[in-house]
């Protein structure tokens, strides 16, 4: 899932395909499995960070970690393509 959620592409046209053309479920796609993530190793973070001391819960909650900025990145980025895509649409009806 966080795998998912760290590479799925926010516009699948400009990723597969190469074109800049408007995908209306690109936001969706990434969030289904965005939230799921952050929530699961954010909450795996927390707990293993407690307990930072013992070397298996700091490897654990740096990888956590990594995990939930690589999904925070790619959520972000999911964001502005599409306050690109509604701003693109406004322009053309409006």
């Amino acid at each position: 899932m966080a795998l998912l959620a760290a590479l799925m592409p926010p516009n699948e046209y400009q990723a597969t395909l190469g074109i800049d053309a408007l995908d209306c479920d690109g936001l969706a796609n990434v969030v289904i499995f965005a939230i799921p993530a952050l929530l699961l190793y954010g909450a795996g973070f927390v707990v293993n960070a407690l307990n930072w001391r013992e070397r298996a819960r700091l490897v654990c909650a740096i990888a956590c970690a990594v995990i939930c900025v690589a999904v925070a990145a790619n959520l972000a980025r999911a964001f502005i393509e599409d306050r690109k895509q509604q701003a693109a649409c406004l322009a053309r009806t409006g």
